[in-house]
């Protein structure tokens, strides 16, 4: 019997207790998620010894067992919220990451994680827009920063201020209250197939009507241009003076690794949007994404200095000279120079 149809008989039916405490103890045959998902299910069980069981061979599990499937898309629901719970900080970070993790569990979190994983949470601006409740827990939250806060009520007036019935989308059977409507994928392929048809070919140009357009949309347009649009689109939309539009454009799934080097480069985008991309691992990975930031004079300081001692020797030398960088950039890479020269 394949192991999703095993799972499917505990999930939907009732086996004998002796079955049951098979699959408590995780001695039945099924993957990883699947023995945690029916674990998760066990710890309802109504004989105790069940339960007890479950509970037992879950709490035997080390991060690193529970790290490998929390990361999944496809982690269970329920499994989500049980392990987050968890007070370690790479399985909550992981948790928050993931895109299956109930907007209840998250709102839970919010009123308790440490100030980096606020972070983590308000960089999923979708998310937010679809479950308010998860702003009222930041600002519950002892953790909470200033700028957290701010950042908090930026978007409650924004999206829930005197324009919370155009955000107000209502499912079959119930309301989904500030929630952005999700287009069917094939009607966003053809949004961004149609998108710019028939505007000049001179870049110049181009860009001029491309702006024209933007300046007739509503915010939540512009914000859900920023996650299905063009490169082009995502190019503009990148600079515009509504941080939450901006900052979306760093959330499309369609943004390429090219894009984030060229808006690491840009010196007319907000110090915010290349501070975002200089905390993430996954775009510092990239040597020109290091190189353009540290370069950029509008890179914060603070993201600068983190980044300049991965730079090689030979852009060192030319950040020591280059009059385009504040001058505390330039004798922060002598320093840098001189550090590895003493280490030799």
């Amino acid at each position: 019997m394949p192991s999703s149809e095993t799972l499917k008989v505990f999930l939907t039916e009732n086996p004998p207790k002796n079955i049951r405490l098979l699959g408590a103890r995780g001695l039945v045959p099924l993957s990883p998620e699947e023995t945690a998902q029916l674990l998760v299910h066990l710890l309802q069980d109504a004989e105790p010894e069940v339960s007890g069981q479950a509970a037992e061979t879950l709490r035997g599990w080390s991060d690193e067992d529970v790290l490998n499937f929390v990361k999944s898309p496809e982690c269970d629901s329920n499994v989500l919220d049980y392990f987050s719970s968890n007070p370690s900080e790479s399985i909550r970070e992981a948790i928050l990451a993931n895109p299956a993790t109930p907007g209840k569990c998250v709102a839970l979190l919010a009123q308790e994680v440490s100030t980096s994983l606020l972070e983590t949470i308000l960089y999923n601006r979708v998310r937010l827009l679809k479950f308010p409740e998860i702003l009222a827990g930041i600002k519950l939250n002892p953790n909470a920063t200033a700028d957290s806060l701010r950042l908090v009520r930026e978007i409650e007036t924004e999206f829930f201020g005197a324009k919370k019935s155009e955000y107000r989308v209502e499912g079959p059977g119930e309301e989904s209250p500030f929630a952005l409507e999700e287009a069917p994928i094939e009607e966003t392929e053809a949004l961004e197939d149609l998108t710019l048809e028939g505007l000049p070919t001179d870049p110049v140009a181009r860009e001029l009507a491309i702006l024209e357009r933007l300046a007739r949309m509503t915010v939540r347009d512009k914000i859900k241009l920023a996650l299905m649009g063009t490169r082009e689109e995502r190019g503009i939309l990148i600079r515009d003076a509504n941080r939450e539009i901006a900052r979306t454009v760093l959330k499309s799934p369609k943004l390429s690794d090219n894009e984030v080097e060229s808006f690491a480069a840009m010196r007319n985008i907000s110090d915010e949007i290349l501070r975002e991309i200089g905390i993430s691992r996954e775009w510092t990975k990239r040597y020109n994404v290091i190189q353009n930031l540290v370069r950029n004079p509008k890179t914060p300081l603070l993201i600068t200095q983190r980044l300049m001692p991965r730079l090689q020797a030979k852009d060192l030398m030319l950040l020591s000279r280059d009059r385009g960088v504040p001058e505390s950039v330039r004798l922060g890479a002598q320093r840098v120079m001189k550090q590895r020269n003493a280490h030799r």
